[in-house]
């Protein structure tokens, strides 16, 4: 009887401890951020390495939104810069240039703007559950220069938030990049991009 009871305590054990393990997004900081900056940023279209359809569109929306929401950035409208896209000739499937780049911070009135690349989308049933997977590289880019500030990688499952059983698995892969999109932003605001929150 003890041993079972040893059995059952060692399951829950590593049940809790694979459970409750958190991976956080991997920031690589190639250049320290402009001394002052203001608060209007861009969000540049994603490009979709994935095979999910429009999936870089429905994280582009989903991180936007999250961006908003976080209230220490004014960022751009969409439409303002895909209009700017068409003036440049850019495809939104297409990564612009260091010139490019440039142009799009001065007629944008940026200092600071995202890009990046969704690697990796997945949404799909298996057995009684859905699987959902997303694998995004985000960049930050300086708008006067266009030089690459900073690049963060993060890679998640749906069950990775999984608490205790089923509960808190994210089964949509919106509710995904809801989630993702804020943990990212958050570290951002840590690493010293808060100068807006004050």
């Amino acid at each position: 009887m003890i041993h079972w009871c040893y059995k059952v305590a060692a399951f829950f054990a590593l049940f809790l401890l694979v459970a409750c393990s958190s991976a956080t997004p991997r920031l690589d900081k190639m250049e320290p951020l402009p001394g002052s900056f203001s608060c209007r940023v861009a969000v540049l279209p994603f490009l979709d390495r994935g095979a999910y359809p429009r999936g870089a569109k429905l994280f582009y929306r989903v991180f936007s939104a999250e961006l908003v929401s976080a209230a220490a950035f004014q960022v751009v409208q969409e439409g303002d810069v895909l209009d700017l896209y068409r003036q440049l000739t850019i495809f939104p499937s297409q990564e612009p240039n260091l010139d490019q780049l440039r142009i799009i911070g001065s007629r944008l009135g940026v200092q600071l703007f995202i890009g990046g690349d969704i690697l990796r989308m997945v949404e799909r049933r298996s057995g009684r559950e859905v699987v959902t997977e997303l694998t995004v590289v985000l960049r930050l880019y300086d708008g006067r220069t266009g030089k690459l500030l900073w690049e963060t990688y993060y890679k998640r499952r749906g069950r990775d938030y999984r608490t205790l059983m089923h509960f808190g698995r994210i089964n949509t892969i919106t509710g995904l990049a809801r989630r993702m999109s804020k943990e990212i932003i958050n570290l951002w605001l840590a690493q010293g991009m808060n100068q807006c929150t004050k």
